[in-house]
């Protein structure tokens, strides 16, 4: 019976060796990253400026309003355009009234020329006379056509969707052609970095960077570089980048960037390989047929995103490990 018991203690070791998860560890080429103090910048900026000498009648921005492409922003009134219409308007039913008695005429005046009773010539200068009114019809109209597109003019409407971030006049103000009305900072969803010089030659386009806003409770968004401008502002480089799931930012608040500084190898090991025992911390490795607890030396207390430890010491490229019991 002790025979037995045995014989099954030891099956049961087995299954337990058998099922117990093994990986060999290798090294792995990582990159390392340094913090870089860098300002968010608007991708594109834009003005709505007047094109109308006239008085603000209406505003209906401020400094942080979120607009849409087509929006109505601020309303010019020019008061010389509303006199200047109403007499176009006077003059045009004027001008119809006396066509449609000319036109009258005419069809009168064709009717006895063709039983012989009316001058030809007389005829000829009437269906002129009408043909002059009917001119000045036209004219007439488009003046008018032109006098209403002129007053369109003094509806100021958002050039993009963005946000204001600057309004130079008030209700009442008096403004003259290409004066601004209002600045804006687009939201296309793409930020602009301006990143101090020396860090030029570890930004690449594609390239992915991470970005922590201290302002904003240490927030973290990912980047993507898509664009490296070729010139260098205010000895910075400036570069484009899509944020994942975008940034609400402030234009020039400060982030930092964690920019790439080199590749290095690495040995990485899962998490759930690490045990911890009075501060010390253990990896199972293989030593001949049997694993054995081997303290290894971690480079921080903290997995990072992947679930992996980065051993200093313990372990060696090609060794086997299993999960702790």
């Amino acid at each position: 019976m002790f025979r037995a018991a045995a014989v099954a203690g030891a099956s049961l070791l087995l299954a337990m060796s058998a099922g117990a998860e093994v990986m060999t560890v290798n090294e792995s080429v990582i990159v390392d990253y340094r913090p870089v103090v860098a300002r968010v910048e608007a991708a594109d900026t834009a003005t709505a400026r007047s094109r109308l000498q006239g008085v603000v009648s209406r505003l209906l921005v401020d400094e942080g309003s979120v607009v849409k492409t087509g929006d109505l922003i601020a309303v010019i009134t020019d008061a010389t355009i509303d006199p200047q219409m109403a007499s176009l308007e006077s003059r045009t039913a004027g001008l119809k009234a006396q066509a449609k008695q000319s036109a009258e005429d005419v069809a009168r005046a064709e009717g006895l020329a063709a039983q012989g009773f009316y001058p030809t010539a007389r005829l000829d200068t009437e269906r002129t006379a009408l043909d002059v009114l009917r001119r000045s019809i036209t004219s007439a109209e488009a003046e008018q056509r032109a006098l209403a597109a002129r007053k369109a003019e003094g509806r100021i409407l958002a050039p993009a969707d963005a946000k204001v971030t600057a309004v130079n006049v008030v209700t009442g103000s008096i403004v003259s052609p290409g004066d601004v009305i209002a600045s804006f900072a687009t939201l296309s969803g793409i930020v602009r970095l301006s990143l101090p010089e020396r860090h030029a030659a570890q930004l690449k386009e594609g390239e992915t960077v991470t970005l922590k806003m201290p302002s904003r409770d240490s927030i973290v968004r990912t980047a993507t570089i898509m664009k490296i401008y070729p010139e260098l502002r205010d000895g910075a480089v400036v570069a484009d980048a899509t944020v994942t799931g975008g940034l609400d930012a402030l234009v020039g608040e400060r982030v930092d960037v964690l920019a790439p500084v080199g590749e290095r190898r690495a040995m990485l090991v899962p998490v759930a390989y690490v045990s911890t025992r009075y501060g010390v911390d253990f990896i199972r490795v293989k030593v001949g047929d049997r694993f054995v607890d081997a303290p290894v030396a971690l480079s921080v207390p903290l997995a990072n995103d992947a679930g992996q430890f980065e051993v200093l010491s313990g372990l060696k490229s090609g060794d086997q490990i299993e999960k702790p019991e």
